[in-house]
């Protein structure tokens, strides 16, 4: 590997679950939006499998000999939030984007990696440019409901906690260590410990549109937010704000402006 330094080095946290229809080709072109954005081998995958059933882990092995720098690791239970906890917390790299396999956009890569040095942690957002989510209407009524409650529960000034973000590692370490929750509010609990620290927020819109159909029933989804918000309003109590809020929120031409 050529001699790069850390501070231009990522680290690719990828929570994977039955991804065999779009894993090979998913993966493909991130690695050469990756290539052209950070720079060859300064990069590197972590796939976390938690618990497939298909043929993902025979494609991640594949995709280790393509890209040797892959860290393929696993996890025998089904749980998104602790599949991003453990891939951050093992990768080797000192910047980290947590990348939902269905949710890359290169604009968010590009801008984000472009200003990693000004921001702690950077969110990719579905909801801060609705005209930029082709979500079915259903998903985005669970998505409201869910931030809305944030917002009225844990004082959350963010649009959205979900989908795509660059880390800081070294900084943001100590902050994933203490995460309780799993599941689907890892990275709410994740984003409001953050907020509460001081750290440096960016929020910035995304493009996105589904790739695959729903793998959970909206009243399952549903009854387990409840139940993770109401753990979740637990955890924070013990979780007060050590600074004011350091957050900018921008929109899409902040961001078409900048790759001008």
């Amino acid at each position: 590997m050529p001699n790069v330094s850390s501070e231009h080095r990522l680290s690719v946290v990828m929570p994977l679950l039955n991804e065999e229809e779009i894993l090979e080709a998913a993966a493909t072109n991130l690695a050469a939006a990756l290539d052209t954005i950070v720079g060859q081998d300064a990069w590197q995958f972590v796939p976390v499998d938690n618990g497939s059933t298909d043929r993902t882990p025979d494609i991640l092995a594949a995709l280790k000999d393509r890209w040797p720098n892959t860290l393929n690791l696993r996890l025998e239970e089904k749980n998104i939030g602790k599949a991003m906890k453990h891939g951050l917390l093992n990768a080797e790299y000192e910047w980290a984007m947590i990348l939902p396999l269905d949710e890359f956009d290169p604009g968010f890569l590009r801008w984000a990696w472009a200003r990693r040095s000004q921001y702690d942690l950077i969110l990719g957002s579905k909801r801060v440019d609705p005209t930029l989510n082709e979500q079915e209407p259903y998903r985005r009524l669970l998505s409201w409901g869910l931030n809305a409650l944030l917002q009225l529960t844990l004082q959350n000034v963010t649009a959205d906690t979900h989908g795509a973000k660059l880390l800081k590692l070294e900084t943001l370490k100590p902050h994933i260590e203490k995460t309780v929750i799993s599941r689907g509010q890892f990275d709410t609990e994740l984003t409001l410990r953050s907020l509460r620290a001081g750290l440096r927020l960016a929020e910035i819109p995304v493009r996105y549109a589904e790739k695959r159909a729903a793998r959970n029933w909206m009243l399952t989804k549903i009854g387990r937010n409840v139940v993770d918000l109401y753990r979740l309003n637990r955890v924070m109590k013990d979780v007060p704000f050590r600074d004011h809020i350091r957050y900018h929120r921008f929109c899409l031409d902040d961001i078409e402006a900048s790759q001008a």
